[in-house]
């Protein structure tokens, strides 16, 4: 049997498999080279993570990433994460997409998969989504003292406080930020118009 018949036997099985058992728990459903597209809704996720978990033939072994994008003109659902899954045995991938609030609280799959712990804890600082029954929710990537979540689309980018280190008196200083001029407003308009291709 060549590896496409292969492949067609496995992606039809799995696809009857979730069509049957799975219906309700995700909109969109897509197949793609071994990779498996799913739009969740936000209630079942948790839910599908197990079943997938715990399933003899399509084992969800490890989970590779988890991504954040933060949308803020969106005002129902500012965030949309991705859960990036890995079956080792069949090499399929599992891609788990669902649009959140900033208020929602998300499930935490830490106790499904260790190597979440320290995703969920980087979704949190830099985002602020977050993430009930996680043992260890804080900061990893910024300061104890930081303010705010950097990757919000309306953090500063200069942030808030400025840290430096004086030579007279051997300590570092932590003041706030001071700014040498006003913010720059810029025209993004083309000065030479715009050509129309015929």
């Amino acid at each position: 049997m060549s590896d496409f018949e292969e492949l067609w036997i496995e992606n039809n099985y799995l696809m009857c498999f979730f069509n049957m058992i799975l219906n309700n728990m995700f909109d969109i459903f897509l197949v793609k080279k071994r990779s498996f597209f799913f739009y969740l809704n936000i209630f079942f996720y948790l839910f599908l993570f197990s079943i997938l978990n715990s399933n003899l033939v399509i084992t969800i072994n490890t989970i590779i990433d988890i991504v954040a994008t933060h949308y803020p003109d969106n005002e129902k659902k500012e965030f949309e994460s991705l859960y990036v899954n890995l079956n080792y045995k069949l090499n399929l991938r599992f891609f788990l997409k669902n649009l959140i609030n900033k208020e929602d609280l998300i499930f935490s799959i830490s106790k499904l998969f260790k190597s979440a712990e320290w995703l969920e804890r980087e979704i949190w600082d830099l985002f602020g989504i977050k993430f009930i029954f996680h043992k260890d929710l804080r900061r990893i990537l910024t300061d104890y003292g930081f303010l705010g979540h950097p990757l919000l689309k309306q953090f500063p980018l200069i942030g808030f406080i400025e840290l430096r280190y004086d030579d007279s008196i051997f300590n570092i200083i932590k003041e706030a930020v001071e700014m040498s001029q006003m913010y720059r407003f810029l025209r993004f308009l083309n000065p030479w118009g715009i050509r129309k291709l015929n």
